[in-house]
């Protein structure tokens, strides 16, 4: 018999320590030579990354010695970087960013590639690492970092029978991303794109010759293949038969929804739609490796396309006619072709289950589980969201997750309503998604309801509503989330009188905006390595944003100009509106972020201080844009528990 309980105030099934401790859901599988590899985050490590592999026995062991970590800086996000062949790993190190190569086989260590500086001090740092298919030369996208100047990113190589430095292969775009290359190894692609834009603004695919020669490769004839002005491009691959695959908006067409990411390929000088649906193929660039389809030899595709309810996985017959399989999941990416077979495998996310590593066969064109995680948490206590759509204030429409109190030993009193905990994304070129994430689920059995917002500007309705922010970010963003709540208060789900709002990165700088526009809508907020001043940011922040916010905001950034009251840097800047706010705040920062540094967070608790505002604020040594170790994460959830409570006057079980 459930025990009735005020809101809020629920014991969750939920062991934090247990939560934080327990290794990451896999990341990047592959099938390689019989044996299926995956990365994983060990956040007893401090988040460190390995190479783990499972043999057909089901045996698993961690292949990445203790002094190593597959990670990367690249763009800051960084992603995968690491590729098999030749019988090895080849991988970045996060330590000191060098290349390494290590036998998969017996125990023996990585070997570095790559020197450790070149002779001018800049750093080098490498991702999206690929083979030839004769397995001599490595490509891959190369940042090369300077303290007193702009970052240098190329497409570079290196040549693995020789002990010759790195050296670029395509240089003088700002940025490159997604380097492929055809089966026969005479063919090299890549997207590429130039400030001030980023890469779901306008991006370009690019096509050139393979050329060897006695010092390494070169690339000849390169010329532009798609995008361009008002259009962008991502996802590029090759199939078996070397037809180019990738996704592009911004163009419609007979048949073909003005906008969205559809799937094109290039063929005999000719682009050519695969796909016409009103859904997305592709997604913003931010981290590498987040494949969304593969070809499959026969000319059909396996794919992950986005939708307003979700993600769902399809088959695309060369007539671009899809098949949809797996109804039981509803997020799908990384997919990755076996090296010998059009197995595939990639990671798969449901509303009630934790990610797996899914597989299709495409003998029997079934998909199968090959690595399951263990559920923290029983049916019973997991709330399903329930997507919701609801009209704006100037007449657009929004879209969110509303998740309601679910806890199987507890209910709330009759005639009460749960208190509210807005969550925002980041990006905010990024989305919310539906599928089970127990940290989400921890708030929820707690006895909070929950409203996931994807606030115009997010990721997966098509370029016009991901486009819709620019000019108005602080702006529309923020009038999304106060109508969310209104649409909640009017259906009688909350109570309109406990309403706490979080938010990382983008989003802390839109729970800040929200805070100080609309002080009477909330109680309380958490703010992530969040921007309280765009000017700030502006100053501070890394190569691949430093045009971002020119976008968001409308204006291009002049220190002098935005620092007096009409411009809109100084008019988006909350620390401008602190007068306004009410609410008392909790504030967390990592002191190695680069994206969002320290002394953005510092400076908005400078204000707090000044205003007597209720707050507290912590900072945390090691950890950069988003926390990685088990010790962080417990003691940051925790203390924003704690605090809620506090501000609630709750009286936890």
């Amino acid at each position: 018999m459930k025990r009735t309980a005020p809101y809020g105030t629920w014991k969750s099934p939920i062991d934090i320590k247990q939560l934080f401790e327990k290794p990451a859901s896999p990341a990047y599988p592959t099938r390689y030579r019989d044996s299926l590899y995956w990365v994983e985050a060990k956040p007893k490590e401090g988040g460190r990354s390995v190479l783990m592999r499972r043999d057909a026995k089901g045996s698993e062991i961690s292949i990445t010695p203790a002094d190593f970590n597959l990670r990367t800086h690249v763009h800051e996000y960084g992603g995968r970087c690491f590729v098999l062949g030749n019988g090895k790993v080849y991988f970045s190190n996060f330590s000191d960013h060098r290349l390494y190569v290590q036998d998969l086989d017996g125990d023996a260590q990585p070997m570095p590639l790559t020197p450790e500086r070149f002779a001018d001090a800049s750093l080098g740092m490498y991702v999206d690492l690929q083979l030839t298919p004769d397995g001599r030369h490595l490509i891959f996208v190369w940042e090369r970092a300077y303290q007193d100047k702009e970052n240098r990113n190329v497409l570079g190589t290196l040549n693995l029978d020789s002990d010759s430095n790195p050296v670029a292969l395509i240089e003088g775009c700002d940025f490159y991303v997604n380097p492929v290359i055809s089966p026969d190894g005479r063919r090299l692609a890549w997207v590429q794109w130039r400030h001030p834009c980023m890469p779901w603004d306008e991006s370009e695919l690019w096509l050139g010759t393979l050329a060897y020669n006695h010092a390494g490769l070169e690339v000849a004839d390169a010329r532009r293949i798609a995008g361009g002005i008002g259009q962008s491009v991502c996802q590029a691959a090759f199939g078996n038969d070397g037809t180019l695959y990738f996704a592009r908006d911004g163009e419609g067409g007979a048949n073909i929804p003005l906008g969205f990411w559809n799937l094109y390929q290039y063929r005999d000088d000719n682009v050519a739609a695969v796909t016409a649906d009103a859904a997305e193929y592709g997604y913003p660039h931010w981290v590498f490796g987040e494949t969304r389809y593969v070809p499959l030899s026969d000319g059909e595709l396996l794919a992950s396309r986005t939708s307003e309810t979700g993600d769902e996985l399809v088959r695309i017959e060369k007539s671009g006619a899809t098949q949809r399989l797996s109804a039981q999941f509803q997020g799908f990416t990384q997919l990755s072709k076996a090296d010998n077979s059009d197995d595939v495998v990639m990671v798969a996310r449901a509303a009630d289950k934790s990610a797996v590593v899914l597989g299709f066969d495409k003998a029997d064109r079934q998909v199968k589980v090959y690595k399951s995680a263990d559920p923290l948490l029983v049916n019973e206590d997991i709330s399903i969201a329930e997507p919701i759509s609801y009209p704006t204030r100037d007449g657009g429409n929004a879209f969110a997750y509303f998740y309601t109190p679910t806890n199987a030993r507890y209910q709330g009193p009759a005639d009460t309503r749960a208190p509210l905990l807005v969550m925002v994304h980041g990006g905010p070129t990024s989305r919310c998604v539906h599928t089970l994430d127990v940290a989400k689920q921890y708030w929820t059995t707690i006895g909070f309801a929950v409203l996931d917002v994807n606030h115009r500007g997010s990721t997966g309705h098509g370029r016009v509503y991901r486009q819709s922010l620019r000019g108005h970010w602080g702006e529309y963003d923020v009038m999304d989330i106060v109508d969310g709540i209104g649409y909640l208060k009017q259906r009688d789900l909350i109570d309109p009188n406990k309403v706490c709002i979080r938010g990382r990165s983008a989003g802390g700088y839109t729970v800040l905006r929200a805070l100080t526009q609309f002080p009477d809508q909330f109680n309380a907020g958490a703010c992530y390595f969040g921007i309280g001043n765009l000017v700030t940011l502006a100053e501070t922040t890394h190569k691949f944003e430093r045009y971002y916010t020119d976008g968001l905001i409308g204006e291009v950034f002049d220190p002098e100009h935005a620092r007096h009251p009409e411009s809109l840097y100084y008019q988006r800047s909350p620390i401008h509106h602190m007068h306004r706010l009410e609410s008392p705040m909790i504030v967390f920062q990592g002191l190695d972020d680069k994206v969002v540094p320290p002394s953005v967070s510092r400076e908005l608790v400078t204000l707090l201080k000044e205003r007597g505002i209720a707050h507290e604020y912590v900072e945390y040594p090691g950890e950069g844009h988003g926390f990685r170790s088990s010790s962080t994460n417990i003691d940051a959830l925790t203390r924003e528990t704690n605090f809620y409570i506090q501000i609630l006057k709750l009286q936890p079980c």
